[in-house]
C-alpha cells in the first residue's frame, strides 16, 4: 500500500505528463494542494520535499513551487552521481542535524541526494529502498530500522551488494550484512551515565529503553552491566523497556506507576533525551521535584535537552558530525570501487554533559 505523500507525488508528476503544466510553470500553494488532495500540510511537504530532493520541482523564496525541466531531471540523474539517504526519521529530534551533515558535504563534492525515510517501520523502509533503487543511485547511507531485529528486507540489501553499489549505516547495523558503520558507543555511554549516577549517590537507580533498536538493547545492557558491577540487585522494576510503538501510549503509563511509589527511583536514565523529557513532566504531574526528589539523565544531548527545565544532564551523540563523516566515506566508496576495510567503521566516544536534572542524593 503506497503512502499518501507518494500517492501526491504522483499525481503532481503526472500533471507534466498530461500537459496540465509545463516545465517551469508554477503550481499550486501548499495550502492549495492539501485542499485539491485533501491531505496534511505534513503530507503535501514531504511529497514536495522529495520531489525537491530529485529535482522534479524547484522552489523560489517568496514565489512559489515550480515544475522542472523533467528531460533536464532525468539528464541530471543519469550524469551526475546520486547519493540516497534512508532514515528512521527526518524531522524531529536529532535527524535534522545528522541530514544536514549528510546533505551539505554532499553537495559541496557536486552530488545529489534522495531522501526518505521509514518511521522506524519495517514496511516503511521495504518501501522507501524499493522506491530509491527504482532511481539511479551511486550509494547508500542508511539507519536500520528495527535493528534489534533481523531484517526481512535482506534481499534489498543483497541486490546492493551483487551489483556492486556502495552502502553504509549509520546509529546502528544489520549483524547478517557487512558494510561499514558509524555508530555511538551506545554501551559505554550508558555505563558512564550510572556511573555518574553513583557517584551522586544514587542506588535506587531505574533505566528505561527501547529495545526494538540495537541502540536502545545496548544501552540498557551497559546499565546492566554497571549496576551488577557495583552490587546493585536489580528488580524488575528497575528496567522499563518498550517498543517504538508503545512510546506514545504503553511507555508513559509506565513510568507513571513506578514513580507513583512511595519508594520511587531517585535516579532515572532514559533512552534518549525525549524519554527523560517526558519523565521530567511526569514527574512534575507528581509533585516532584527534579533534581531534588529524582535526578534524570538523557542520551544524544539533543536541543530538547537544552530548552526544558531544568536542563538535562546527558550523554553526547556526534550528529551533524556522524553526518559529515557518513557522506565523506560513501564518496570515499564511490570512488574507489566499494572496496572498504574494518576500520572505515566508526566508533564514536560518548561523554557526559553535566546540568541542572542531576545531584547528590
Amino acid at each position: 500500500m503506497k503512502h499518501k505523500y507518494e500517492i501526491v507525488k504522483e499525481k503532481i508528476i503526472k500533471w507534466v505528463v498530461n500537459e496540465k503544466y509545463k516545465p517551469h510553470d508554477k503550481i499550486p500553494t501548499e495550502s492549495e494542494l492539501m485542499n485539491l488532495f485533501k491531505v496534511s500540510r505534513h503530507t503535501v511537504r514531504r511529497a514536495i520535499s522529495d520531489l525537491a530532493s530529485e529535482r522534479y520541482v524547484y522552489r523560489i523564496q517568496g514565489s512559489g513551487i515550480y515544475l522542472s525541466d523533467f528531460k533536464e531531471t532525468e539528464l541530471y540523474l543519469k550524469k551526475n552521481k546520486n547519493v540516497g539517504v534512508l532514515t528512521t526519521y527526518i524531522s524531529n529530534y536529532i535527524f535534522p542535524d545528522i541530514i544536514r551533515g549528510i546533505e551539505d558535504t554532499l553537495y559541496d563534492e557536486s552530488y545529489s541526494l534522495l531522501l526518505s525515510s521509514t518511521k522506524n517501520n519495517i514496511m516503511f523502509e521495504n518501501s522507501s529502498l524499493k522506491n530509491l533503487l527504482a532511481h539511479k543511485i551511486d550509494g547508500l547511507i542508511m539507519e536500520p530500522t528495527k535493528s534489534a531485529y533481523q531484517s526481512p528486507n535482506i534481499g534489498y540489501f543483497n541486490n546492493l551488494i551483487k551489483q556492486n553499489i556502495p552502502f553504509i549505516m549509520i546509529n546502528a547495523s544489520y549483524p547478517q550484512i557487512k558494510v561499514p558503520s558509524l555508530c555511538v558507543d551506545d554501551f559505554k555511554g550508558a555505563r558512564i551515565a550510572v556511573e555518574y549516577l553513583l557517584t551522586l549517590g544514587h542506588r535506587n537507580i531505574m533505566g528505561i529503553f527501547k529495545v526494538d533498536d540495537l541502540q536502545g538493547v545496548n544501552r540498557m545492557n551497559g546499565f546492566i552491566a554497571m549496576c551488577q558491577e557495583n552490587n546493585i540487585q536489580l528488580n524488575e522494576n528497575q528496567i522499563i523497556t518498550y517498543l517504538s510503538e508503545e512510546t506514545e501510549s504503553l511507555l508513559p503509563q509506565k513510568i507513571e506507576k513506578l514513580i507513583a511509589e512511595k519508594n520511587h527511583p531517585t535516579g532515572i536514565f532514559c533512552y534518549n533525551d525525549e524519554i527523560a523529557f517526558k519523565v521530567l513532566n511526569i514527574a512534575h504531574n507528581f509533585k516532584l521535584k527534579v533534581p531534588e526528589d529524582i535526578s534524570i539523565i538523557g542520551f544524544d544531548d539533543s536541543q530538547i535537552s537544552k530548552m526544558v527545565y531544568p536542563k538535562l544532564t546527558t550523554i553526547t551523540h556526534p550528529k551533524e558530525k556522524m553526518g559529515i563523516d557518513a557522506a565523506k566515506l560513501i564518496i570515499k566508496l564511490i570512488n574507489n570501487h566499494n572496496q572498504f576495510k574494518d576500520s572505515d567503521s566508526i566508533l564514536y566516544e560518548p561523554t557526559l554533559v553535566v546540568r541542572n536534572s542531576t545531584a547528590p542524593i
